[in-house]
């Protein structure tokens, strides 16, 4: 006897089969929609932390040292979408391309390996390295680092080399980095700056060499007593002349407590110590980024008056997203963004790697054969360039 909507009950199984199929399918696409709703909107607050102040909105820069890590996101989800529902590739792939300047000072595509051809200016290799004070602190094996950080110069071999966190003592108890470099890499130009000395003649600061002559040379007056500096070098290159920049901006003082919190934060951790230790990391991340905004400002004010095609680079210790990086970037190129690969992360310490460690340049200057180093003997990784006079 039929069914009373006519339909055998043979035929009607397999419908409600699908149906429910079909059902426990949306089951997953419902929570992945609100998940790509609300990624998309994070997504967007986090493209106004390069143009708000840290001091107007801090906030946004912990968005900035999220970005990376929202572009994974993005991408799996787009992946899921062209799988089971293409329409709702749309969300993502707007709000993708509303920045998608963004993605390219984040991931190199295509790496540019040869010298362009309107370079007329001779080529010189530029390599920046915070050096960590070449291990000094870890009295069992600081000179095996020391050793390596110089057979990568010695393979590198830059025309121009800045270092931060930069060592220097005539005691006979330390290692002479200043004699060193001289004789071994030909520089015949040096220019130091120390922030901080102790005793025993022990320097700390920052250090720019140069196998070509060094005409002049100043520093950026920050205006406060610190550890952080950024110093200039008028480097005469053949018939041009350039003004290379090196920086080593406001950290995050993360304290001995701070870096315990990080490596034994877990799901044990107690509520009280939970809420307390992320306090104070937030307040330090807080003030470093405060500290490096008006660093970078002062920075780039003293770049728009130079007479020189400028070359920046240093630990800067922020983000491409972030505020100080677009104070320092404006109108200049990125060499990562001209010719790096992959991600480009320089930071190998107990946080996420990211690229705080950066060179820009004047667009009167070409660069190409961009490449973060893979060697890990410092807490950030070395970076080189090639550049030239356009």
């Amino acid at each position: 006897m039929p069914l009373s909507d006519g339909m055998p009950e043979e035929s009607k199984a397999p419908n409600q089969k699908g149906t429910a199929s079909r059902t426990r399918l949306s089951r997953w696409h419902r929570p992945l929609w609100w998940l790509n709703v609300a990624a998309v909107a994070v997504l967007l607050l986090t493209y106004l932390a390069p143009h708000v102040s840290p001091g107007t909105a801090w906030p946004l820069m912990l968005l900035a040292f999220s970005y990376p890590y929202q572009l994974l996101l993005h991408g799996f989800l787009l992946l899921w979408w062209l799988v089971f529902r293409r329409k709702r590739m749309l969300l993502t792939g707007l709000a993708l391309l509303l920045g998608w300047g963004h993605v390219g000072d984040h991931i190199g595509f295509f790496g540019r390996s040869s010298m362009p051809d309107d370079v007329t200016g001779a080529p010189v290799k530029l390599m920046s390295w915070n050096v960590r004070l070449f291990d000094l602190y870890n009295w069992d094996g600081n000179e095996r680092t020391r050793d390596a950080i110089f057979r990568v110069l010695h393979k590198q071999s830059p025309g121009i080399l800045c270092l931060q966190e930069y060592f220097q003592s005539s005691d006979k108890r330390y290692f002479r980095t200043r004699e060193a470099l001289a004789r071994e890499f030909g520089f015949v130009g040096m220019h130091e700056h120390f922030t901080f000395a102790a005793r025993n003649d022990q320097h700390f600061g920052i250090s720019t060499w140069s196998r070509h002559p060094i005409v002049g040379k100043g520093n950026v007056d920050f205006g406060r007593r610190t550890n952080n500096v950024c110093i200039w070098s008028d480097i005469a290159i053949g018939d041009d002349t350039i003004r290379v920049y090196n920086a080593h901006l406001s950290s995050y003082h993360f304290g001995d407590e701070d870096y315990r919190f990080i490596a034994e934060l877990d799901a044990d951790t107690q509520a009280d110590s939970l809420k307390s230790g992320s306090w104070r990391i937030l307040m330090r991340l807080k003030e470093g980024a405060i500290h490096r905004a008006d660093e970078a400002r002062l920075i780039a004010a003293h770049m728009a008056h130079c007479p020189y095609p400028a070359v920046f680079c240093g630990d800067i210790n922020d983000v491409p997203m972030s505020y100080a990086y677009h104070l320092l970037r404006n109108d200049m190129d990125d060499a990562f963004h001209e010719s790096g690969r992959g991600m480009g992360g320089t930071y190998v310490g107990d946080l996420p790697r990211l690229r705080i460690d950066h060179i820009l340049h004047d667009e009167a200057i070409a660069s190409w054969s961009f490449r973060t180093l893979p060697d890990e003997l410092s807490d950030h990784l070395p970076i080189t360039a090639e550049i030239a006079v356009r």
